[in-house]
């Protein structure tokens, strides 16, 4: 739950960096996307109320292989696009992760 790298887009909405950051803590701490995390805070009153995750798309856990790493986080789009921008991410470093 460290943040290790954060980039942000000239011109983005100030409070994406905290909304990306909140998702990506959301999948660091559990190895579910925050979209999925969201579908158990449905299902579990107060599991919304955790500090720091996010209940929406954005966040994806980071896996080497068995072993959950980490999480990535995005904001500043919908949220269906910040997950697919995650995941290309995620795609992009594949070989890495292994």
């Amino acid at each position: 739950g460290e943040l290790k790298q954060f980039t942000r887009m000239d011109d983005s909405f100030l409070i994406s960096v905290g909304v990306s950051q909140r998702k990506a803590n959301t999948s660091a701490g559990v190895p579910v996307s925050s979209r999925k995390f969201g579908e158990f805070a449905k299902a579990i009153p107060g599991l919304e109320l955790t500090p720091n995750t996010a209940t929406f798309a954005g966040g994806l856990p980071i896996m080497s292989g068995a072993a959950h790493v980490g999480g990535i986080g995005v904001s500043g789009a919908s949220a269906d696009q910040d997950e697919e921008c995650a995941q290309a991410a995620l795609d992009a470093v594949k070989a890495d992760l292994k």
